[in-house]
């Protein structure tokens, strides 16, 4: 196998000629460009069909590095591209990656992270990383939307910038993370996710920070917080938008300092993981009426990944469906049982609105299996057919709109929640959990909605 090609564009031929030096070294192929034009040119000649990995300086003469990652690119859309500069700062590593860079190095250069980063960088692509994803709670590929969110995840664990994932409840979020941290180079390290909005507001400090004995009525011992136990894998904060303003202003000096300390404590302790952090608030919007800080927002928000409602997603539904029943359903010996969705199915589902999107996906295939596991028997191949999808699904695809009357998503939203909600007769804990969604999420739809207890207009009760 050839070596893999590196193209090196530097405008200064000592950094050229060290990098030819340490990479030859390493086994790696070096073609090397002195401007931007050259770069160009060689990716666009025959010499440069070979290239796997870019390295480029942020300052060239006539542009920027930044500028030139585009049209790269556009010529080599699988080949990394790893920015070099000795004029680091946060906004310039934002617009790097936003615009598609794989990673960014501060020069001097580290000989050990570069390598490193190269090996990550062309591993990336290789098919048994798709493979590794066990089940532990990471994403997989499945649906075509989710083979380019692969991709995107890829780029994210790239680096160890703060990722702000926004989506509605029930997308996928947490699932997200798990497989950022499963890509990045803190694989073998602690992922911890905590749940900021089912933590007492009171107690969300000494969760996170931990806290020393006699701190407060109670403390009868030290306790090692959730930023400790992160050790130096990742940190996943989920809802972040219900963090109290004073944890806010915490974080914020943590991020700042990569310093802690525990509540009642004077010792400063390192913090050395990953943030990851999900919400399904609008943080803007929240920045704007002064319940989220606006400095934190953007300390957050180096790199965003935003999650798509399920019902944008049509593609993926049937192949999810397919997914979920299979896991759901008794294991064959010795092969993979094939489900195949009948049309009459996959139109039904792909015309309900799923508020709860891929959790509620997921408890209706579960639901299918529980309900008609004996119908299918052992067989390989299993055809799952209309009349087995949960009544709820069937009854809003009868109802849909005749053609000339399009509804919107919320329209339809809405009569998917007064349904549940008159099927369970009000009971607002077993209609979020037949949605599956939050009931912090399902109180919030009833309040936009004017849903009253029923599932009739009117305001909801606090029960």
């Amino acid at each position: 196998m050839s070596a893999p090609v590196v193209l090196v564009v530097d405008d200064y031929a000592n950094t050229r000629a060290y990098l030819r030096t340490l990479l030859e070294h390493e086994g790696f192929g070096i073609q090397e460009a002195g401007t931007g034009e050259r770069a160009l040119e060689i990716l666009a000649s025959r010499e440069g069909e070979s290239v796997r990995a870019i390295l480029l300086d942020l300052k060239l003469p006539h542009q920027s590095g930044i500028d030139l990652i585009p049209p790269i690119r556009a010529m080599r859309p699988r080949a990394p591209i790893i920015i070099m500069t000795a004029h680091a700062s946060v906004p310039t590593a934002v617009s790097a990656i936003q615009k598609g860079a794989f990673h960014y190095l501060e020069k001097p250069l580290s000989e050990e992270e570069l390598l490193s980063t190269l090996q990550r960088a062309l591993s990336t692509d290789a098919p048994e990383i798709r493979e590794e994803i066990a089940d532990t709670g990471e994403l997989r590929p499945v649906g075509s939307s989710m083979e380019k969110m692969m991709e995107r995840l890829r780029k994210a664990a790239s680096h160890s910038f703060p990722v702000l994932i926004t989506g509605e409840s029930g997308t996928g979020k947490e699932m997200v993370a798990r497989t950022i941290h499963r890509f990045s180079d803190r694989s073998r390290e602690p992922f911890v996710a905590v749940n900021t909005g089912a933590i007492p507001r009171e107690l969300v400090a000494s969760e996170l920070f931990g806290y020393e004995r006699g701190s407060f009525t109670g403390a009868m011992e030290r306790k090692i917080g959730w930023f400790e136990a992160a050790g130096r894998g990742t940190l996943f904060l989920d809802e972040i938008g219900t963090m109290d303003p004073s944890v806010q202003v915490a974080l914020l000096r943590v991020i700042e300092t990569r310093m802690f300390s525990r509540v009642g404590g004077t010792v400063s302790i390192p913090f050395s993981a990953r943030i990851l952090c999900a919400t399904n608030e609008d943080l803007e919007e929240m920045m704007r009426d002064g319940r989220f800080r606006e400095d934190l927002f953007y300390r957050l928000n180096v790199d965003s990944i935003r999650l798509l409602p399920l019902r944008q997603r049509l593609e993926d539904i049937g192949p999810l469906a397919i997914h979920f029943l299979r896991e759901a359903l008794p294991p064959l010996k010795g092969e993979e049982r094939e489900i195949r969705l009948e049309e009459r199915a996959r139109k039904t589902l792909e015309g309900y609105s799923w508020p709860g999107n891929i959790r509620e996906l997921k408890n209706a295939m579960i639901s299918v299996a529980i309900e008609h596991g004996a119908e299918m028997g052992g067989e390989r191949i299993v055809v799952v057919l209309e009349d087995w999808l949960p009544e709820s699904l069937r009854r809003s695809s009868l109802e849909a709109p005749e053609e000339g009357e399009p509804r919107t998503l919320k329209e339809n939203e809405r009569d998917q929640i007064r349904k549940i909600l008159q099927e369970t007769g009000g009971n607002k804990a077993l209609a979020a959990r037949i949605l599956g969604i939050s009931r912090k999420s399902l109180y919030a739809k009833l309040r936009e909605y004017n849903i009253g207890d029923k599932g009739n207009p009117g305001k909801p009760s606090p029960s």
